[in-house]
């Protein structure tokens, strides 16, 4: 049982983060409203930790985020029914 939930976690982790970083590009360029709520995000986790973020690492990160949701939505409603 572990192996496959294992295997799935660890498959949309990589997924999550590839994808997020390709598609932070496109959110920066056609979307700028979500680009400065991301930037927003990033602003408020940087003062919060104390760990600087980039305005593209703030896009990736929220690209990532919304991606992983998706993919655990999916994976909980293909799983439970």
């Amino acid at each position: 049982m572990p192996a496959k939930t294992g295997g799935s976690h660890a498959s949309a982790a990589f997924v999550s983060m590839i994808l997020g970083s390709i598609l932070s590009k496109y959110v920066w360029t056609y979307t700028p409203s979500l680009a400065e709520a991301s930037a927003t995000v990033g602003r408020v986790l940087a003062t919060t930790t104390g760990t600087p973020f980039s305005r593209e690492f703030a896009g990736t990160l929220v690209v990532m985020v919304g991606l992983s949701f998706v993919w655990g939505v999916v994976y909980h409603v293909a799983r439970h029914g």
